[in-house]
């Protein structure tokens, strides 16, 4: 079995015994299956595995190994397993967070003695934070400092905007049972024993919509705002080679209600034409800036016609997208991804553009569904577009589509998108073929 085990480092200053680190593990794996921030340390200690550290925290006031789990370790215990255990063991490393470090397994009394200690000088508010690097290793963040509240509390709540303000910065995804009327979250694991499995029940159901797949109807997945497209200040009236096109690629963006271009930037585009084909490519430059003659850029030799980037151009057009963080902000974001990624494309130039996002609609289904495919891969479970958050914590996007360039194609596109922003790393899955398809 692969039982889990918790861990923990005590340091001891006068009367008072601070856990400043705490974790539980299953098997081996040092990888982060999740970490929650609850209000500081309750009774967990080495009494039952480890008394000879207590001797050492005495002596040396700091002592760290394995300590026996206390009620909220064993909640969490059982939340964990709910959530990973069902098909395989569970392997890795639950980090348990405090707004304080100071042990006590009275919170009323805890916070009391926060508020002196800080106050005094005794007690350093910041003492509990980490790194933003290390928020940025969890998959998820659970929430549950407690709803209690006093006027007078006033460095609880310093302590609490501060871990805040760091989880906003690392755009980690959090969940918890949030209080009505205030911006807390209930414990875990209730002070009443037979009040446990209802809130675990709870932190479940919450979990599963946060992070469960969300799915899409296909027409999410088309632009859902009029735009009048602003004309670009500098363009050229070639129509061979590279030349700057009097197409504005932000028109696509500003058409879809939940992204938006960073401000301080916008993008603008390159046209290739050789006769009937045609090929672009966007850049998101700064604001100020315009875009140059491509005979005075760099010239990219792994692009199969050498496009040109000017030097002060971000590297990839995403960069300068934004959006609200949405499931439907990062489904719209793809799309995007696709769209500005075939900018100005023209007949054999076109490959996104023959693209049909699935299910098919009834008015498609006379053309595309006819179709008898060969599988190479497993039918997908899901075949509508679907959002979730992959096990390090990055949002991803899934869909399938029908392409009928040479080969009659179904494939699949995986989107996962950065933590940080709206950039993605794409991979396209052909996982059916249905013989030959359109020439042009």
């Amino acid at each position: 079995m692969n039982q889990p085990r918790a861990y923990g480092t005590f340091i001891k200053r006068g009367d008072h015994t601070y856990r400043t680190t705490a974790y539980i593990q299953w098997g081996q794996s040092e990888m982060s299956i999740g970490a929650c921030l609850l209000l500081n340390p309750g009774s967990a200690d080495f009494n039952k595995i480890n008394p000879d550290l207590i001797e050492k925290l005495n002596i040396s006031f700091k002592a760290e190994g394995e300590i026996t789990p206390d009620p909220t370790m064993d909640q969490l215990i059982l939340l964990v397993e709910e959530i990973y255990g069902k098909d395989k063991p569970v392997s890795g490393r639950f980090h348990i967070y405090n707004l304080f470090n100071l042990q006590n397994s009275k919170s009323t009394n805890a916070v009391d003695q926060f508020e002196s200690l800080v106050t005094s000088g005794e007690y350093d508010i910041t003492a509990s934070l980490i790194s933003l690097q290390e928020l940025q290793m969890h998959p998820w963040l659970l929430l549950g400092w407690g709803v209690d509240h006093k006027a007078g509390w006033k460095n609880l709540k310093r302590i609490k905007e501060k871990w805040l303000s760091l989880i906003g910065q690392s755009k980690v995804p959090t969940f918890g049972k949030k209080h009505k009327d205030s911006n807390n979250y209930y414990h875990p694991c209730p002070l009443i024993p037979t009040h446990r499995p209802t809130m675990l029940n709870e932190l479940l159901s919450l979990y599963k919509q946060k992070f469960g797949k969300q799915r899409f109807p296909v027409y999410a997945t088309k632009p859902n705002l009029f735009v009048d497209s602003q004309p670009v200040e500098e363009c050229d009236d070639f129509d061979f080679g590279w030349f700057r096109t009097a197409a504005n690629p932000e028109s696509i963006v500003r058409a879809f209600s939940h992204l938006r271009i960073k401000e301080g930037y916008k993008l603008r585009a390159y046209q290739y034409t050789d006769g009937a084909n045609g090929n672009g490519i966007v850049w998101a430059l700064p604001v100020d800036t315009e875009l140059p003659d491509p005979n005075e850029c760099q010239r990219l030799e792994e692009h199969f016609l050498s496009a040109p980037k000017p030097s002060f151009a971000l590297a990839d057009f995403m960069q300068a997208i934004d959006g609200d963080r949405t499931p439907l902000s990062y489904l719209q974001a793809s799309i995007v991804f696709h769209e500005l990624h075939e900018f100005g494309a023209m007949w054999h130039g076109t490959s996104w553009g023959r693209d049909i996002i699935l299910p098919l609609t009834d008015d498609q289904k006379s053309h595309y569904g006819h179709y008898e495919w060969e599988m190479i891969e497993d039918e997908p479970e899901i075949i509508e577009p679907h959002f979730y958050y992959d096990v390090e914590g990055n949002p991803v996007i899934v869909f399938h589509t029908i392409n009928d360039i040479g080969t009659t194609t179904f494939n699949r596109y995986v989107h996962t998108f950065s933590k940080n922003d709206y950039t993605a790393h794409v991979e396209r899955t052909c996982i059916a073929t249905a013989g030959g398809g359109i020439i042009f």
